[in-house]
């Protein structure tokens, strides 16, 4: 596994009438880790998206198999823009145009192929990330591109706002958020004081005893993009046009199963499509009681993607 760092072009802001000129392209810098055997050139690389609150490290367990098992697939995995390891420290826990999120995923991916121009390209997405190249994808298709990427694995996927989250609630925050963007909340508070299990033996709130890069609250602004980015996601699954992994913890908190297998069966057939359920498993399935199993399921599954470039 090899640290190091990236430059990203960020995409001009949006900007009200009469407001000031766009902002300038700026250069960015962001780090990145990859699991990669010396001296191999791989046939498929896996560009991974970590989740809310996570790291490029969660992609850990699933970089060292491969490096162990299958020579020929790399992973990359950057640290996504807003999230606790973003090198601008009041940028943490905030994110001002979700846009943002798809051009670094372009620009990582085009950094990616210019090192790997014959290899095959999955986008990995976990959670928040799984957000992040869903909308990135349809995006793409939408402005009549090509597929950016060759497939898709998508894990632990948040498809639909719970029902128990009262619409009221999200209509205030959506108003606050326009008031006092930045004003910032942590998660539970969204969650009437229901514990957040993100594994068996782990919750939420204790992230921040173990992870350095842990974010205590966001603002209600990146808190509305995600809720956003939440709503669009049946619109994403229509548009997926290359073969999609999609992975689920049965007792996942954010999701039901069956809002997860309504979003699965509204992914194209002719797309090559495949689900796995982890009944026992919550939301971080890669460090969850069956983790061995997913990782295991997902190395097979690549085994199987067609050897060409689409």
């Amino acid at each position: 596994m090899l640290t190091t760092s990236w430059l990203s072009q960020c995409a001009p802001r949006h900007t009200l009438v009469n407001a000031a000129p766009a902002e300038v392209l700026r250069r960015e810098t962001f780090d990145y880790r990859k699991w990669l055997r010396a001296g191999r050139n791989p046939d498929t690389v896996i560009i991974g998206i970590h989740g809310f609150c996570g790291a490029s490290i969660d992609y850990e367990n699933l970089g060292r198999h491969l490096m162990r098992r299958q020579a020929g697939t790399a992973l990359y995995a950057y640290e996504v823009r807003g999230q606790g390891r973003d090198p601008l420290k009041e940028r943490r826990g905030d994110i001002d145009d979700p846009l943002l999120w798809f051009a670094d995923l372009q620009r990582f991916t085009a950094v990616v192929r210019e090192k790997h121009p014959r290899a095959k390209i999955i986008w990995f997405g976990e959670s928040m990330g799984a957000l992040i190249a869903s909308h990135a994808f349809r995006r793409s298709i939408e402005n009549g591109d090509a597929p950016p990427c060759d497939a898709l694995v998508l894990s632990s996927p948040v498809v639909k706002i719970r029902d128990d989250f009262p619409a009221w609630k999200k209509q205030a925050l959506r108003q606050a958020s326009r008031l006092i963007p930045t004003v910032r909340l942590p998660l539970e508070s969204l969650a009437d004081g229901q514990q957040v299990r993100m594994t068996h033996d782990s919750l939420h709130s204790q992230q921040a005893e173990t992870n350095a890069w842990h974010i205590e609250k966001h603002t209600l602004r990146l808190l509305v993009a995600l809720g956003d980015l939440i709503d669009g996601m049946p619109g994403c699954a229509r548009s997926f046009s290359v073969p999609t992994l999609v992975l689920h913890g049965g007792r996942d908190f954010f999701s039901s199963d069956g809002d997860v297998k309504a979003f699965y069966g509204s992914i194209p057939k002719t797309a090559g499509r495949k689900f796995k359920l982890y009944p026992e498993s919550y939301h971080l399935l890669m460090y969850d009681a069956q983790k061995d199993q997913v990782v295991a399921d997902i190395a097979d599954w690549l085994n199987h993607l067609p050897r060409t470039r689409r």
